[in-house]
């Protein structure tokens, strides 16, 4: 009698068991994984796309660059035709914006959530020490992070340890750049901030969303108090 009752209890929980796992397995196979910041996402560092990042954005007339695009019709700009295994979204310079994007399917993406650089253009005469430390300073106030892909949310405790700051690298702006750059030509950069790379994205439509604020209220401070919140519409294809 004792054995009757210890095999059937096991036998229906092999049972579930089979029933549930081709059920779970379904219902995670779309989920949106993104890369730790140890990993070496496509065999680079998390900070060598970053520096690549900066450098593909701050090279695009404002006109037409995507940290300026109010729907995401030039979300492509710059990225048309090349062999990167990342495709790069933006920030907006403060406030929100809900924007629509074709993209590559199976791309990774590089999500901006709250970001700064500083370079010579926008701050002549300034020395490489200079733009480190306005950097650090403008991301030490970071007060909050979120970060939703699809059904999956991740919030200020999962980000915090996202952060990368650069060593300086080399960018080329030009005429009528942005963050307030009328004359081109190469500057020194450096960047700070809590940058995501997603693992590649399935064909598909996915919604990605991010936002963060921060508040500095130290003498030097570039912005006092910054928020931007940022939603795509992504149709990889």
């Amino acid at each position: 009698m004792n054995g009757i009752f210890f095999v059937v209890p096991v036998l229906a929980a092999g049972l579930l068991s089979l029933l549930l796992s081709p059920m779970s397995q379904v219902l995670g196979s779309g989920a949106v994984n993104i890369f730790s910041p140890e990993n070496e996402p496509h065999g680079l560092t998390y900070e060598q796309h970053i520096m690549n990042f900066w450098q593909w954005l701050l090279s695009i007339p404002k006109d037409q660059n995507p940290w300026n695009d109010v729907t995401g019709s030039h979300c492509s700009a710059g990225q048309e035709g090349t062999n990167s295994s990342v495709f790069y979204l933006s920030g907006n310079g403060g406030g929100k914006s809900e924007r629509v994007c074709t993209m590559p399917a199976n791309k990774s993406a590089l999500l901006p959530i709250m970001v700064v650089e500083w370079s010579s253009k926008e701050a002549p005469g300034a020395s490489i020490e200079d733009l480190h430390s306005s950097a650090k300073q403008d991301q030490d106030s970071v007060n909050s992070l979120y970060l939703k892909i699809d059904d999956r949310e991740w919030n200020y405790k999962d980000l915090i340890n996202y952060r990368t700051h650069t060593d300086a690298f080399d960018v080329v702006f030009p005429d009528s750049g942005i963050m307030g750059v009328t004359e081109g030509g190469p500057s020194k950069v450096v960047a700070d901030g809590f940058y995501i790379i997603t693992e590649p994205l399935p064909e598909g439509n996915h919604t990605i969303q991010y936002k963060g604020s921060l508040l500095c209220l130290e003498i030097g401070c570039d912005e006092p108090n910054f928020a931007q919140d940022i939603k795509y519409t992504i149709i990889a294809k």
